[in-house]
């Protein structure tokens, strides 16, 4: 699909997408506040379109992953403390992603069965305690309902298409800027999908914006443009560059997250060899996938690794008579992940959301801790 240029700028755009939504006061608009760039900008365009259409404050809602890069949270509180803001800070201790753990790859934000004074930090007083897991119900339209019956409740998100390919894809499937209503009344808005990455920075320089600062340190020990993400860093391992650059740059930091979350100083250490599994001399990546994954690995691991195999297995069966492929991915089987090779790294730390071996049901938080709830739909972060 070619792409429109039409004479004006991204900013100007943004603001009249967000107006249109404000104008008359009939719907409910939430802005999705992560303390990064993207929803930074997000925010200010909304305040912008707000101020015109006579529809300030502008109400935001952020969840604590309580582990984030110094700085973070900080910039969250001075944002609470805006006159033109109205924000929701909410702890939902939801489970997040260590992949530093295979035996138990999740922990808890705030975990109410951790000593307080072993979090790595704590709520503001002003935070909102909810029970819901799953990253879609921070907003819902039963909990922000329209001001009019015939208006809409959105959440506004800083989505850029940019970023990822898939991104730009789902905004040509939604046929715009706003996405179909979800199973919670709620359509997304992304106004700010056409803007590049130095779109993000101008209007936070020329407009003298408040921003989080973390951003200056990363950058500052080199961290490169395309990994200037703010997000919990234990999850994969693209994170654990950034997290060899925070054990540098606020060391007191690091350690406190190193003593929460068991695995995470192997990690820095070693890099991704920590994560990944070793195959011996002389081993094949098949013998080290059954060694690894399935006779080493703890049993929730072994099982969906076993699960994982015999699928892939009898895919491959299916249309070749060459044994499945080492290291090279087969294209005609489904999926990514289908040599040895990729299945070991894949499965070595046991694909708890099912991000590779999507065929797999997900792990929900009950399985690791009887009584504390489910993800109440597909995990997300």
């Amino acid at each position: 699909m070619p792409r429109a240029y039409r004479g004006t700028n991204v900013l100007d755009e943004a603001v009249s997408r967000m107006a249109a939504l404000y104008r008359g006061g009939k719907n409910r608009i939430v802005v999705s506040f992560s303390g990064g760039k993207d929803s930074t900008v997000a925010l200010e365009v909304c305040v912008i379109a707000a101020e015109q259409e006579g529809q300030l404050p502008v109400e935001v809602v952020a969840r604590d992953e309580e582990i984030m890069f110094p700085g973070t949270y900080e910039f969250m509180d001075r944002v609470a403390n805006r006159k033109d803001i109205k924000f929701h800070h909410l702890v939902a201790n939801q489970p997040i992603i260590n992949v530093f753990n295979r035996r138990d790859p999740y922990f808890w934000v705030m975990d109410p069965l951790v000593d307080e004074e072993d979090w790595v930090r704590k709520p503001p007083s002003y935070a909102e305690y909810i029970p819901e897991k799953n990253i879609e119900m921070m907003t819902t339209k039963a909990k922000y309902p329209p001001p009019d019956p015939d208006g809409g409740t959105f959440a506004v998100i800083g989505l850029r298409t940019d970023e990822a390919r898939n991104r730009l894809y789902g905004l040509f499937t939604s046929g715009g800027y706003l996405t179909k209503m979800n199973k919670h009344g709620v359509r997304n808005a992304r106004p700010i999908y056409d803007w590049k990455y130095g779109d993000v920075w101008k209007l936070i320089k020329e407009f003298n914006l408040d921003y989080n600062k973390s951003y200056d340190t990363m950058l500052r020990t080199g961290i490169k443009n395309s990994m200037l993400r703010i997000g919990p860093p234990t999850m994969n391992a693209a994170g654990i560059g950034v997290l060899q650059m925070s054990a540098r740059a606020w060391p007191r930091w690091f350690d406190r997250v190193a003593h929460r979350l068991p695995g995470v100083r192997n990690g820095v250490q070693f890099g991704k060899r920590s994560i990944l599994p070793l195959r011996r001399h002389g081993e094949s990546w098949e013998e080290c996938y059954i060694r690894t994954c399935i006779d080493e690995a703890p049993e929730w691991i072994a099982e969906r690794s076993l699960r994982t195999m015999n699928v892939y297995l009898k895919r491959h069966t299916n249309h070749a008579t060459v044994p499945f492929p080492e290291v090279q991915p087969c294209m005609s089987c489904t999926g990514s992940i289908a040599s040895w090779k990729k299945l070991s790294e894949s499965l070595y730390s046991g694909d708890p959301i099912s991000l590779k071996a999507t065929f797999l049901p997900f792990i929900e938080p009950e399985f690791f801790r009887p009584g504390s709830g489910t993800w109440g739909g597909k995990p997300s972060f």
